[in-house]
C-alpha cells in the first residue's frame, strides 16, 4: 500500500486506488499520518476535525471514519482480527506503515540520507528522489487549518533544504558553470536564504567568474542590509574572504572517493586531555572482502572512542551478513591499541534474564574481590544488586533507576582507568533491562572514553522495539549497513576454501544461490568441501543443488553425518543456550564430561560450534537449526530436564527459571518457589521486564494456596505500577479480592489506590479507597487505624487530583497516631485549607509534623511528601536544600517515582525563586523521564503548564506556543485540566490575544475558579489581564481586588505581592501607593523575579533619579533571573530615558543554581568525577558548566574561581 501527500490525499494498494471518503475522513487519516505513528485520542481528533466546539455526534462520526478506513485499508481482514495499520490503543488511534509507504515519510527520509551520505555522489541520487516525490504542497486539501499549515511549512522548508544540499553536491561532482543558471533562479525566489547565494558565489568562482562571484555577495550584503538591516552571516563572510584570498581549498575536488558516514564531530579528537592514538592498524586480509568502507568508519569511530570523544556503533543488517564479523574486527582494533574490550551476546533463550548482557559484559572483571570492590565503590555502588544472586539486597523502590545510575558510574570508573569498548552481539535478543542500560548509556558518552559497538538483525522482533529504537535513532549513533557479497569476492573466498581457480560459472552459480550473503556462502562452501566437489563449471548444477537447501538443513545434514553422540551435545548446548559449561552439557546429553569434551572438538572442528569459549555456536542461525531439530514436545522436555540439571548444580535461579517459562504448567511448588525467587533476585537487581515474567509464569502454574496466589498477585502488582498502570490495577484488585490476611490486605488496597490516582479512571482512586477504608477490620490495633487513614487521604487527595468534588473534612475519624498513614491525612487536611485559602499556621504545623524524621519520605514514593513540601513553600517557609536533598535519596533509593515528582516540584520551586534556566531544565527532565519511562500521565500535565509559565517569562513566547502545541494531544483532570488552561490563557495574553483568553477562561468555569487561594491558582488576575487589554477596567480592578484581599487572608507574600503589583499597574499614577507596598513587602522575600517585575512596574510610575534607579535594579535581577523578556524591557525603558543599560557586577554575573554548586565544589578541590557523582551529572556536563562559569566569571585558575564566588 502507498499513501500520497503531495499535491493531495490519495492512495494505492495492488487493487488499485484506494476509496479514502469524504473530506472528514480523509482528514482523520490526514492527521495520523501527521502524527507518524503516535496515537492520537478521539478527542483530539475531534478537536482538530471540527474546531473547539464539535458537535454532538462527533465521536461516532469518528468511530465511523476509522472503520471506513480500515475496510479500505485491509479489505480481506477479518472482524474479529485486530487491525494492522489503524490500531487502537489505550490512547487513541494510530496509523502503523512502514517509511516507504507514505511519500512524505519517504521524502524525509531520502532527505536526511542525502544529507548524511558519504560523498556527494552518494548525495545527489538520495535528493533528486527526494524532490521527485515532492509533486506539490503536502495537505493542501485542508489549508487554513493550523495543523495542515504548519506541517506544509515545515515540508516546503525540508524541500529548500533538500534543493539546496542537491546544488551543494552537484557543485562538487558536475561542471559549475552549468549550475549557475539555476542557482541565479534559486536565489531570486527567495533572496533572504544566505545559503543559496553562497552556492551562487562559489559555483561562479569554480567556473572561473571570481568578479561576479564577489558582485554576487555584495548584492546578498546589500539585500540583508536593506530589507533586514543585518549583515551577512559567518558563512558569506567567510566565503568572501577566501575569495578574495583565492584560498585552493574553495576548488572543486578532484574525483572525490567515498568515505563512510561518520559524523564530523567524531573526525576531531576530544578535548578531554588525551592525546588521539596513532591510525589503527588496516585490517588481516580473509573474510572481510567488500567491507573497506565500514572497516574505515569503525577505524575512525574506534580512534575517536580512544581520544575520549564517546561513541556508538550499530552495525545492522539480515542474518549472516557478517555483522558478527565486524564487531570482531571492531574488538580487534580496540585491543590493539591497549583498550579494555569487554563482550556480550544477546540470546533467544535469556531474553527475561534481567541484566544478562550487562553482567556478560562486566562479571568478568568483579571475579577478583579487590577490583569488584574499586569498581563498585562510590556512585557507582548501586550497580551492586545488578551481579547479586542472591536476592539477599535491600529491597529498591524502583531498582532499575537506581541500577542505571551504577552502572553508568562503573562504565565512567571502568574508563577513567582505560579506554573501554562495551561490544554486544545480538542486540534483537538483548534482554530489556540490559537494552534499557545501553539505551541510557549512548545519551551520555560524549566526553567519555567510552565505544559502545553493537549488531542488530533486521527484520528480527525479539527484543523491545522501543528500547532498541531509542538506542539505533540516537544522535550519538552511527549506522553501518553492510551489503552483500559482490561476485568478485565470492570468487576469493571460494579459491580459498576450495582451492585452485574457481570457474566464472561456479562463482556466478555460489553467487546467484547466497545472494553474497557470507554466512550461506560459507556453509555452502563447507558442504561443498566436504562432498569432494571441484570448483568447475561441470559442477555448477551440484551448487544450485547444495545451495537450494536453507542453512538450517545445511547444517542438519551435516550434523547427521556425525556419531549419535555428537549432535545429543549439540542439542544439549543448544537447549541450555549460550554458554552452557560443560558439567551441565554433559549431564543434560547423559554423557560422561570426557565424551561430551570431544564431542565438542568434534563440533568445534565441522564449524557448528566455536573453537573459542564461551561455549556456543559459530551463529545463531546455526544454534536455530540444531534447536529446531529437537522434535516440539521432546524441545519442552529438554527444557524441564535442564532446568532440574542446573538447579541441582546450584545455577541462579535466574537461568533456571529460563527454562521453566519454556516448559507446561504442572501444579508444581519446586516451579513457583523457583520462579519466585527469581523475581526477588530480578527485582532486586532492578529488572522489573524479567521479575514480572517470572510471576506471571508463577500464577499459571498455579500457586497451592489463595493466599500464596494473593501475595504473587501484589508483588507482581506492585512491580507493574510504573510501566504499566492498567496491569498493575487489574493485579492488585486480585490481590484485593483474594487475600485472606488482613495485612496483606491492606497494603494491597494501599498500593491499589496510589495506583488509581496515578493511573486509573476518573473517580476510581477515590470510590475504591472510600470502599477499602469501610472494609477494613477494625480488630487490627493501631495499624488498622493508620491504614484507614492513609485510604482517607488517597481518597480525599484523588478526588481533587480527578477534579472531582471533594466534601466538607470529616468529624472522624480524626488523626490518630504518628504512622505514616496518620502523616497522609495531615497532608491531605493541610492541602484542603490551602486551596481555601484559610489558617496557614495550621497548614505549617501539620506539613512540618508530617516531614518530621522523615517517616514519610521513606514510605511515600511521591505524593504526600511532596504535596507536604510544596505547601511549605506556598506559605512562605524556608526548606533551605530540601529539594535537592530529597532528589540525592531519590537516586540513592533508586526510586524513578521520587525523582520524578521531585524534579517537577523542584523546577516550580526554582522559578518562582528566580532561577528560571535551571527551573526549565528541572521540569524538561521530569516530562522526560515520565515519558521515557511509561510514567504516569497525570505528572506531565503539571510539569507541561510549568514549562510554558517559565518560557513565557524567559521571552520566550513563540517557542512556549510551538511547546504548548505540541503536548496538547492527551486527555488532562483536576489540577492537571486547570494547569494546561492557566497555561493557554497566560501564552494567548503574551500573544495579545485577550479576546480569545477571555473566551478560554469563560469556556473553562469551575474548573478555575473552585481553588479560592490565589498563590495556587491566580485565575481572577489571569482574567483582570484579559479584560484590562480589552477596555474593561472596572471589572478587572474589581477581580484584582478580590484577589489581594484573598492573598491577605492566606497571608503568602508572593500571592499578596503579585496581586498588589498587578492592582497598581492598572491603576497607573494612582496606583503608586500598591506598587511601593509590592516592592517593600518582596525585597527580603525569596522571590526574586516577582520582586523584579514589581520594581519594573513602579519605575513606569515613577520619575527621574528614582525611575532609573528602579528600572537599573529591575534589569539586574531579571537578568539575574534568566528572565530575558523582562530584561529587555527595562533595557529599553532605561535607554529611553536616557540612562543606558548599566555595567554588569561580579555579583551580578548569572549563574544558575546547578552552575554555582558545580563552581563552588570545584573551588573547594573536587574534581569533574567527583562533582558529577555527587550532583547525579555526567562529567562532560560538569566540564562544560565549569567551562562557562570560568567564562561567565573571567576567571582561569581555582584560585580566581574561589576568590570570585566569594566576592
Amino acid at each position: 500500500m502507498r499513501l500520497q501527500v503531495f499535491g493531495g490525499l490519495s492512495g494505492w494498494s495492488d487493487r488499485g486506488e484506494l476509496d479514502l471518503g469524504g473530506r472528514r475522513q480523509r482528514g482523520v487519516l490526514a492527521l495520523l499520518l501527521l502524527a507518524r505513528g503516535s496515537a492520537l485520542s478521539p478527542e483530539r481528533l475531534a478537536d482538530l476535525l471540527w474546531g473547539e466546539a464539535p458537535p454532538p455526534g462527533a465521536q461516532g462520526a469518528l468511530q465511523s471514519y476509522v472503520s471506513h478506513l480500515r475496510r479500505a485499508f485491509e479489505p480481506d481482514r477479518d472482524a474479529r482480527a485486530r487491525a494492522a495499520v489503524l490500531v487502537r490503543e489505550r490512547a487513541g488511534y494510530a496509523c502503523r506503515l512502514p517509511d516507504e509507504a507514505v511519500d512524505a515519510w519517504r521524502f524525509e527520509q531520502l532527505v536526511r540520507a542525502g544529507t548524511l551520505a558519504a560523498s556527494p555522489a552518494e548525495a545527489v541520487p538520495l535528493l533528486e528522489g527526494a524532490l521527485a516525490l515532492y509533486r506539490g504542497d503536502a495537505y493542501s486539501e485542508w489549508s487554513g487549518s493550523r495543523w495542515a499549515d504548519a506541517e506544509c511549512a515545515r515540508l516546503r522548508e525540508l524541500r529548500d533544504v533538500g534543493r539546496e544540499r542537491l546544488l551543494g553536491a552537484r557543485l562538487d561532482t558536475a561542471d559549475p558553470a552549468v549550475l549557475v543558471p539555476e542557482l541565479e533562479a534559486l536565489t531570486a525566489e527567495e533572496p533572504l536564504r544566505e545559503e543559496r547565494w553562497r552556492l551562487l558565489a562559489l559555483a561562479l568562482y569554480r567556473a572561473q567568474r571570481q568578479s561576479d562571484a564577489l558582485g554576487a555577495l555584495r548584492r546578498a550584503r546589500r539585500l540583508l542590509a536593506d530589507e533586514l538591516g543585518v549583515d551577512p552571516g559567518p558563512a558569506l563572510r567567510e566565503l568572501e574572504a577566501r575569495i578574495l584570498a583565492q584560498d585552493a581549498g574553495l576548488d572543486a575536488p578532484v574525483d572525490p572517493a567515498p568515505r563512510p558516514d561518520v559524523p564530523a564531530a567524531r573526525q576531531a579528537a576530544a578535548s578531554a586531555g588525551r592525546a588521539r592514538p596513532a591510525q589503527l592498524a588496516a585490517p588481516e586480509p580473509g573474510d572481510l572482502a567488500d567491507r573497506d568502507a565500514e572497516l574505515a568508519a569503525l577505524r575512525a569511530v574506534v580512534a575517536d572512542a580512544l581520544a575520549g570523544a564517546g561513541g556508538a556503533v550499530v552495525v545492522e543488517g539480515p542474518a549472516g551478513i557478517g555483522k558478527s564479523r565486524l564487531l570482531v574486527e571492531a574488538r580487534r582494533m580496540a585491543l590493539a591499541h591497549d583498550a579494555l574490550v569487554l563482550s556480550a551476546r544477546g540470546s533467544a533463550l535469556e531474553r527475561e534474564y534481567g541484566f544478562g548482557v550487562v553482567r556478560q559484559l562486566v562479571e568478568p572483571l568483579l571475579l577478583d574481590p579487590p577490583a569488584r570492590a574499586r569498581l563498585l565503590a562510590g556512585a557507582a555502588a548501586p550497580a551492586a544488586a545488578v551481579f547479586d544472586d542472591t536476592g539477599a539486597g535491600e529491597p529498591r523502590a524502583d531498582g532499575s533507576f537506581a541500577a542505571l545510575h551504577g552502572l553508568y558510574w562503573l562504565v565512567v570508573t571502568m574508563a577513567a582507568e582505560r579506554p573501554l569498548v562495551l561490544a554486544v552481539d545480538d542486540l534483537h535478543w538483548c534482554d530489556a533491562a540490559s537494552l534499557r542500560f545501553l539505551a541510557y548509556l549512548a545519551r551520555r558518552l560524549e566526553g567519555l572514553p567510552v565505544l559502545l559497538v553493537t549488531t542488530l538483525r533486521t527484520g528480527e522482533t525479539g527484543g523491545d522495539p522501543t528500547l532498541v529504537d531509542e538506542l539505533t535513532h540516537d544522535p550519538v549513533t552511527l549506522t553501518l549497513s553492510p551489503g552483500p557479497l559482490g561476485p568478485e569476492a565470492v570468487g576469493r573466498l571460494v579459491a580459498d576454501r576450495l582451492g585452485g581457480a574457481p570457474s566464472p560459472a561456479f562463482v556466478a552459480a555460489c553467487h546467484r544461490t547466497t545472494g553474497g550473503n557470507p554466512l550461506l556462502l560459507r556453509q555452502l562452501v563447507r558442504a561443498l568441501e566436504q562432498d569432494g566437489v571441484t570448483p568447475d563449471t561441470a559442477h555448477a548444477d551440484t551448487v544450485v543443488a547444495i545451495g537450494s537447501r536453507a542453512v538450517s538443513s545445511i547444517v542438519v545434514m551435516r550434523l547427521g553425518r556425525l556419531p549419535a553422540h555428537v549432535g545429543d551435545t549439540a542439542r544439549a548446548v543448544a537447549v541450555l543456550g549460550e554458554g552452557a559449561s560443560l558439567p551441565a552439557v554433559a549431564s543434560l546429553a547423559r554423557l560422561d564430561e570426557q565424551t561430551a569434551a570431544d564431542a565438542v572438538a568434534d563440533l568445534s572442528r565441522t564449524e557448528i560450534l566455536r573453537p573459542e569459549p564461551p561455549l556456543g555456536f559459530v551463529h545463531p542461525l546455526v544454534r536455530d537449526a540444531v534447536y529446531r531439530s529437537i522434535a516440539p514436545g521432546h524441545r519442552v522436555l529438554a527444557h524441564e530436564r535442564a532446568a532440574r540439571v542446573l538447579d541441582e548444580r546450584g545455577e541462579p535461579a535466574e537461568r533456571v527459571a529460563a527454562h521453566l517459562l519454556q516448559v507446561p504448567a504442572r501444579a508444581d511448588a519446586w516451579v513457583v518457589r523457583t520462579l519466585r525467587r527469581a523475581a526477588a533476585i530480578a527485582t532486586d537487581r532492578g529488572a522489573a521486564e524479567g521479575a514480572a515474567a517470572y510471576l506471571a509464569r508463577a500464577l499459571a502454574e498455579p500457586p497451592e494456596s489463595e493466599d500464596l496466589r494473593a501475595t504473587l498477585l501484589l508483588e507482581l502488582g506492585q512491580l507493574e505500577t510504573l510501566a504499566d498502570a492498567g496491569a498493575a490495577v487489574g493485579h492488585l484488585e486480585q490481590a484485593y479480592a483474594l487475600a485472606a490476611d488482613p495485612g496483606t490486605r491492606a497494603r494491597a488496597a494501599q498500593v491499589l489506590a496510589h495506583t488509581l490516582v496515578f493511573g486509573g479512571e476518573r473517580g476510581s482512586a477515590s470510590a475504591f479507597a472510600r470502599r477499602a477504608a469501610a472494609d477494613l477490620p477494625p480488630d487490627l490495633g493501631p495499624a488498622s487505624v493508620d491504614a484507614q487513614q492513609a485510604l482517607v487521604a488517597l481518597d480525599r487527595v484523588g478526588a481533587h487530583m480527578h477534579g472531582l468534588p471533594v466534601g466538607p473534612w470529616p468529624a472522624s475519624p480524626a488523626i490518630e497516631g504518628d504512622g505514616a498513614g496518620a502523616r497522609m491525612l495531615s497532608v491531605a487536611r493541610a492541602w484542603e485549607l490551602m486551596i481555601a485559602g484559610a489558617d496557614r499556621d495550621e497548614v505549617v504545623a501539620l506539613c512540618r509534623a508530617a516531614l518530621r524524621d522523615g517517616v514519610l519520605q521513606r514510605t511515600d514514593p511521591g505524593l504526600f511528601w511532596v504535596v507536604a513540601a510544596f505547601l511549605l513553600e506556598m506559605a512562605d517557609e524556608d526548606l533551605g536544600e530540601f529539594w535537592d536533598d530529597m532528589l540525592r535519596s531519590a537516586h540513592q533509593r533508586g526510586s524513578l517515582f521520587s525523582a520524578m515528582a521531585t524534579h517537577m516540584w523542584r523546577g516550580h520551586s526554582l522559578w518562582h525563586r528566580g532561577d528560571l534556566p535551571e527551573a526549565e531544565q528541572s521540569l524538561r527532565t521530569a516530562i522526560e523521564q515520565i515519558e521515557r519511562w511509561g510514567g504516569p500521565p497525570i505528572g506531565t500535565s503539571y510539569g507541561e503548564g510549568f514549562v510554558v509559565a517559565v518560557l513565557l517569562d524567559r521571552g520566550r513566547t513563540a517557542e512556549a506556543r510551538a511547546f504548548f502545541d505540541s503536548r496538547d494531544d492527551h486527555p488532562r483532570m483536576g489540577d492537571g485540566e486547570r494547569l494546561h488552561v492557566e497555561a493557554e490563557v497566560a501564552l494567548l495574553l503574551a500573544e495579545d490575544r485577550p479576546a480569545e483568553a477571555l473566551a478560554r477562561l469563560e469556556r473553562a468555569g469551575i474548573v478555575l475558579t473552585e481553588v479560592r487561594n490565589p498563590v495556587w491558582s491566580p485565575w481572577r488576575s489571569l482574567r483582570a489581564r484579559a479584560l484590562t487589554s480589552l477596555g474593561r477596567g472596572p471589572e478587572a480592578e474589581q477581580l484584582l481586588a478580590e484577589e489581594l484581599a484573598a492573598g491577605r487572608e492566606w497571608g503568602s507574600t508572593r500571592a499578596v505581592g503579585r496581586s498588589l503589583r498587578l492592582l497598581g499597574g492598572l491603576r497607573g499614577a494612582a496606583g503608586v501607593e500598591q506598587l511601593r507596598e509590592a516592592v517593600t513587602m518582596l525585597e527580603p522575600s525569596p522571590w526574586r523575579l516577582e520582586l523584579a517585575r514589581a520594581r519594573y512596574a513602579l519605575a513606569l510610575v515613577s520619575s527621574g533619579a528614582e525611575s532609573v534607579e528602579l528600572l537599573t535594579g529591575a534589569l539586574q535581577l531579571a537578568t539575574a533571573c534568566g528572565a530575558d523578556g523582562l530584561a529587555a524591557q527595562a533595557a529599553s525603558a532605561l535607554a529611553a530615558a536616557g540612562a543606558g543599560a548599566p555595567v554588569q557586577v561580579a555579583g551580578s554575573v548569572r549563574l544558575t543554581t546547578t552552575q554555582r554548586r558545580v563552581a563552588t565544589m570545584a573551588a573547594a578541590g573536587a574534581d569533574p568525577l567527583q562533582i558529577a557523582a555527587s550532583l547525579f551529572l555526567t562529567p562532560h556536563s560538569v566540564e562544560t558548566a565549569l567551562g562557562d562559569v570560568r567564562a561567565a566569571l573571567g576567571v582561569a585558575s581555582d584560585a580566581e574561581l574561589r576568590l570570585a564566588l566569594a566576592t
